[in-house]
């Protein structure tokens, strides 16, 4: 049985705002947390912000940073995360979305996500693995304030490795299909597992980050899975301990020979 749609709630729901000067100020301390933990100093690394079409986009920037391409999002910097086997590192990248309205904290949360791209450096290869991300509560389609994505976790994970290997073969095809001849009398062979289990959209499934099923709840209407950002204190430190968490992850990561 599904979820139900998650536009009512026994808790109120409400958009997180804020001033610009209270966003800097967050992004100065999110820029030095970073740069302790990942070990970079001073110009290395830090969150840069840029307005848009009435929106706000945050990322990383400075020298220790390179640019890659997400699978949805266009271009994106990012910074090694961890080292794994064979050369091999863990990437992350960071991207805070905030909309612009009126009032006297004009600044409304629409998006926070951190993503994990694995590759070499130097090399601008580097495929998406996995993403955490905590939409805000917002009017999503006209009908109130709500939760993104009906039923769906927030926060959540969700993974994309295999669009990213699928993004590659994609462009493998392309390029070698003008040499193909298709045989329109061939018998038709069984699909291969491993190239229909590649062929899954795994990357469209919210995982729940914050899941407190075991609870009891009076209310079926959102359920334990959903869940708000308090405020800037709290979402600033889901951010740092989401980051030390998958630093420490990825540490058991090996490559199989």
């Amino acid at each position: 049985m599904a979820h139900r749609p998650s536009q009512t709630s026994e808790t109120p729901l409400f958009e997180l705002r804020a001033t610009r000067g209270a966003l800097e100020q967050r992004w100065l301390l999110i820029s030095s947390q970073l740069s302790s933990m990942l070990g970079f100093g001073s110009g290395e690394l830090r969150i840069d912000a840029e307005s848009q079409a009435e929106k706000v986009w945050a990322g990383l920037q400075g020298s220790a940073c390179e640019r890659v391409s997400r699978n949805r999002g266009g271009a994106a910097r990012v910074v090694p995360l961890r080292a794994l086997q064979r050369d091999l590192h863990a990437w992350l990248g960071l991207q805070e979305v905030w909309d612009i309205g009126p009032g006297p904290r004009p600044f409304l949360f629409r998006q926070l996500s951190l993503t994990v791209h694995f590759g070499y450096r130097g090399d601008p290869i580097k495929p998406q693995a996995f993403r955490l991300e905590w939409p805000g509560i917002r009017d999503w389609s006209g009908a109130g304030l709500s939760f993104q994505t009906p039923g769906a976790a927030h926060p959540h994970w969700q993974v994309d490795i295999l669009e990213s290997f699928a993004g590659q073969k994609t462009q493998a095809f392309s390029a070698a299909s003008d040499e193909i001849v298709e045989d329109f009398g061939a018998e038709q062979a069984t699909p291969d597992l491993n190239d229909l289990v590649g062929s899954l959209t795994i990357e469209r499934m919210h995982l729940a980050s914050a899941a407190r099923w075991w609870l009891p709840t009076t209310s079926q209407a959102r359920g334990q899975h959903m869940n708000m950002p308090p405020d800037l204190p709290g979402l600033t430190r889901w951010l740092s301990e989401s980051v030390l968490y998958i630093r420490q992850e990825l540490g058991r990561c090996v490559i199989r020979i």
